[in-house]
């Protein structure tokens, strides 16, 4: 099978497409400037991903990029993303994640260079990202490195901070992912501005774990 009958039988031709739909959506609500951030999702044993340096708006079926699990190419009219050590290794270490979205919005930005961590501060984040949400390491873009650090900042959670870099969500499909985008930037910003008035009131600790379990176990749409 060459590459052109890789992507006429698609092995998922909807995966593309829905991949297209959430790099349109992520671009349209300011979660990202230009050619920055990637999607990826995981279908059986291939991850599909959004090329390098490509504009959203004109992305179209044939660009998105089909690899095996460890990152090998199986079909790429162009480069795969630069970020793909990240996306592979996130789904080797997470069996519950079939979906990954990067992106730079400006307040997860903001807490990326300036905190180490969220503490459990509203409702809707501890339910769907988890409890304490974490900032990575630095590393440089691309790396091994940048991927383990975003491996362990991720932990079980829905969401990481990487270091003066951006964020990076997970979920079991793209919806799940992007709303855990939503619920990062917003959170984001409301511990920015909570600590301009100077302090913090956070969810006690046994709270928020049931919290998180009632939205695991019975909220979250599979």
């Amino acid at each position: 099978m060459d590459n052109s009958d890789i992507m006429q039988q698609g092995l998922d031709s909807l995966v593309a497409d829905e991949i297209i739909a959430y790099a349109q959506r992520i671009s349209s609500e300011g979660f990202t400037k230009g050619t920055w951030g990637n999607i990826s999702v995981l279908k059986g044993e291939h991850i599909y991903i959004t090329p390098s340096g490509q504009p959203y708006d004109k992305l179209k079926r044939e660009d998105i990029c089909i690899l095996k699990r460890n990152g090998d190419i199986v079909y790429a009219k162009n480069k795969p993303s630069s970020e793909t050590a990240l996306h592979v290794k996130i789904y080797e270490s997470r069996n519950d994640v079939k979906a990954i979205l990067h992106t730079h919005p400006i307040y997860s930005t903001v807490v990326s260079i300036t905190l180490s961590s969220i503490p459990p501060i509203v409702e809707d984040a501890v339910m769907i990202l988890g409890e304490t949400l974490y900032v990575s390491e630095y590393a440089l873009p691309g790396t091994i490195e940048l991927a383990q650090n975003a491996v362990r900042a991720l932990s079980n959670n829905h969401c990481a901070f990487l270091k003066n870099h951006g964020l990076v969500t997970v979920g079991v499909n793209l919806q799940e992912a992007f709303v855990a985008t939503q619920v990062a930037e917003k959170t984001a910003q409301i511990c920015i501005e909570s600590l301009k008035l100077g302090s913090m009131s956070t969810i006690p600790h046994e709270h928020a774990i049931k919290l998180r379990e009632k939205y695991l176990q019975s909220y979250r749409q599979k």
